[in-house]
């Protein structure tokens, strides 16, 4: 019955282990809200500001880190490199799909802000704001839908983040964790197993 025993642990050990590899966590982004502003925000600090302002953040915490036009080019005038991003506009630009892998930059992404501006002169100016959920901050594992109110055009997508390096991947530290428990747990079987045969 014990040789069984230790088996079967073994063998939920071994599964363990392939699950935790396997598994990977594909968030989402979150959904703050449609902005729906009498003044147009004009300019890159301005936008900055209002988030911070909405979000209750300190002023100056926030960093531009670059943006997507809806021309299809980006600005390359943030601290990221638009190597790092990804956008793809659908649904003849009121939907959008996108993407980043900031790894290697030094940056987390915090916060997606979206535009609507095209023939906007007089207001209201519609703005939508998305939130990076703490397992995206680095890579969104993915594209993310993003959308003005999914009636107006996509004109500007900006990206905003603050200073940050990535942690190993949990993935690995849930693996060494299990495999580390499991051999505690097999050394404690064997020396019980010893004992009761002395």
């Amino acid at each position: 019955m014990k040789v069984h025993a230790n088996k079967l642990f073994v063998a939920i050990m071994v599964v363990l282990g392939f699950v935790c590899i396997g598994f990977r966590a594909n968030g989402t982004l979150i959904d703050l809200g449609e902005r729906d502003l009498a003044t147009r925000l004009k300019s890159e600090p301005a936008a900055r500001a209002y988030i911070e302002t909405s979000e209750g953040l300190p002023p100056g915490t926030l960093t531009y880190l670059n943006a997507f036009d809806a021309d299809g080019s980006f600005f390359n005038n943030g601290a990221v490199d638009s190597s790092h991003f990804g956008v793809t506009l659908t649904d003849g630009g009121v939907n959008g799909l996108v993407s980043w892998d900031l790894g290697t930059t030094g940056f987390q992404l915090s916060y997606v802000f979206v535009k609507d501006g095209k023939g906007s002169r007089t207001g209201p100016f519609l703005y939508h704001l998305y939130g990076v959920s703490p397992d995206e901050f680095f890579n969104s594992m993915g594209d993310q839908f993003v959308t003005v109110n999914g009636i107006r055009d996509i004109t500007y997508i900006a990206f905003y983040g603050v200073p940050g390096s990535p942690a190993p991947e949990g993935g690995m530290t849930a693996i060494l964790l299990a495999l580390g428990l499991g051999a505690v747990e097999l050394t404690r079987r064997f020396r019980l197993r010893r004992s009761q045969a002395a």
